[in-house]
């Protein structure tokens, strides 16, 4: 075992102008398993203590060059020594240096020539102190860190609680401001049916947005706290992705976004939780929407090779940028979309949702983006046999 491994090692700066009490000392404090640094002043000996940490020091009063009191200010008055402990040796016994290394911060007074069993005890009682202030400090130090994040959590807290309220707030505006539109002009008895659909379809897309939203909240704190069950059915993958495809080509077609299906390489059925799988590629495909451009395309697709089948819904739109990455499956994480002006969708709930349930199926989702131009999600799952 190495010196520094034994239980009781410490490193013990001895500071003092005259040899023969250096050497006494040294060789008294080296006798008790601990390493000795030596110094004849105190400018010597502030130096060791900034470059040597000791854990404590045997400070003479009576030098040259920087005396006792002199290092002992200097120690007190830097951050990093501050807290070392100091013994003061000294053979006067003039009450006026004690009393100034008291005032100063020593730990305690030792007069020459020193009784060995005396400075043992010291030693002990000083150790001792300052592993209590070494603790009292870490006991600090973590409260400051706990209170901190706890500050940092509050204030993280407070902001989303603001996003949220921002965010479910437009699509409530849509909401009222059709319904008042639609009272006023049902109000003159002159409601025409293109422009009563237009009005409920406005209000259709904003409380399907809520509903996203609020949902995505719900959903990702069940999957935090575990109570997000996983149930795998029989699902036929063509007829799956012709039903999904059929459900967003209204938009598609007011958008001018053409959507194509490739389900070419994974013909049948698989065993898969089919709520959990529409889910994720539903927020895909309404993320693809998002950034999507006019006449662009969005294709999704399915495979099936070597126990995996995998998943995608690729578009050419803006693509996502090489820093956003690593973070966009991160919980409230939000890229600003350069084709609508830097403005977020959503509360950055999505993407995390995605990433949770493909977990909880034993699976992974990646993306992969050729900035500035299209990006493709792909979603892999273990391919388990069709009852």
């Amino acid at each position: 075992m190495s010196d520094s491994q034994k239980p009781n090692y410490r490193r013990v700066l001895i500071v003092d102008d005259n040899k023969l009490n250096l050497d006494m000392l040294s060789e008294f404090t080296d006798l008790l398993g601990h390493e000795v640094f030596r110094a004849e002043n105190g400018k010597v000996g502030l130096e060791l203590a900034r470059s040597h940490s000791p854990d404590i020091i045997l400070l003479d009063i009576d030098m040259p060059v920087m005396n006792g009191l002199e290092m002992l200010e200097a120690l007190r008055a830097d951050k990093q020594l501050v807290h070392i402990p100091v013994i003061m040796i000294s053979g006067s016994d003039r009450m006026d240096n004690i009393v100034r290394s008291l005032e100063l911060g020593a730990t305690d007074f030792l007069a020459k020539p020193f009784n060995p069993a005396v400075l043992k005890a010291r030693l002990l009682s000083s150790f001792e102190r300052k592993d209590l202030r070494d603790r009292e400090r870490e006991l600090l130090l973590s409260l400051e860190e706990s209170y901190a994040d706890l500050s940092a959590a509050e204030k993280s807290k407070d902001a989303l609680t603001h996003m949220i309220v921002h965010d479910l707030g437009n699509p409530l505006s849509v909401i009222t401001m059709n319904t008042e539109m639609l009272q006023m002009v049902s109000a003159t008895g002159a409601v025409s049916p293109e422009a009563l659909g237009e009005r409920l379809g406005y209000i259709t897309t904003a409380s399907d947005s809520m509903g996203t939203m609020i949902q995505s909240i719900l959903d990702v704190s069940k999957f935090e706290s575990g109570q997000m069950s996983v149930t795998p059915e029989r699902v036929n993958v063509p007829e799956f992705f012709l039903g999904l495809s059929a459900h967003y080509q209204g938009v598609a077609l007011e958008r001018g976004i053409t959507i194509k299906v490739d389900t070419s390489e994974c013909d049948g059925s698989v065993m898969i939780d089919r709520t959990l799988l529409e889910r994720i590629l539903a927020n895909l495909i309404t993320n693809a929407f998002k950034y999507a451009t006019t006449a662009s395309h969005i294709v999704l697709g399915a495979s099936r090779a070597h126990g995996v089948v995998s998943f995608w819904v690729q578009d050419d739109g803006e693509g996502i940028p090489k820093e956003a990455s690593d973070r966009i499956f991160d919980k409230y994480y939000q890229i600003e979309s350069r084709s609508a002006g830097g403005t977020r969708a959503g509360v950055g709930l999505g993407l995390a949702f995605c990433k949770m349930a493909s977990k909880a199926m034993g699976g992974d989702i990646k993306v992969h983006s050729a900035n500035p131009h299209g990006t493709r999600f792909h979603l892999s799952l273990p391919s388990k046999p069709t009852i």
